[in-house]
């Protein structure tokens, strides 16, 4: 069993354990949904747009990042997280795709602590 975090016990600087997928066509079909013509889901289509496999759907990644924070921070960052993303390349099926986070700031707010995690692929 994983154990939660409590996020203010973590030090500036520290490192997330990281959280590693492997995109398979399926996973990404059944986030999509199959259909024709799509770039997620018709590996000709996707070849046809320039691309060499079907694309992940950004919010796939996302999930990836969200799952992350819930690992770290737990009903914290359900209740009171928020995020802020960048798409700056695209995720393809067959990649494996690693989600590393490292704390940089912590922060009083109300009666907790906000702590801000840059977060990424790595």
């Amino acid at each position: 069993m994983k154990a939660r975090h409590t996020p203010g016990r973590r030090e500036l600087g520290e490192e997330l354990p990281p959280l590693t997928k492997t995109i398979g066509q399926r996973r990404i079909d059944c986030f999509s949904g199959v259909r024709p013509h799509s770039i997620h889901t018709d590996p000709e289509w996707a070849r046809k747009k320039g691309f060499k496999a079907p694309l992940a759907q950004a919010m796939m990644s996302t999930a990836y990042v969200s799952q992350l924070m819930m690992q770290f921070a737990g009903a914290g960052f359900v209740e009171g997280g928020r995020m802020s993303v960048s798409f700056i390349k695209p995720v393809l099926a067959g990649d494996t795709l690693t989600i590393r986070g490292r704390v940089k700031a912590r922060e009083p707010e109300g009666g907790n602590t906000r702590v801000t995690v840059e977060a990424g692929p790595g």
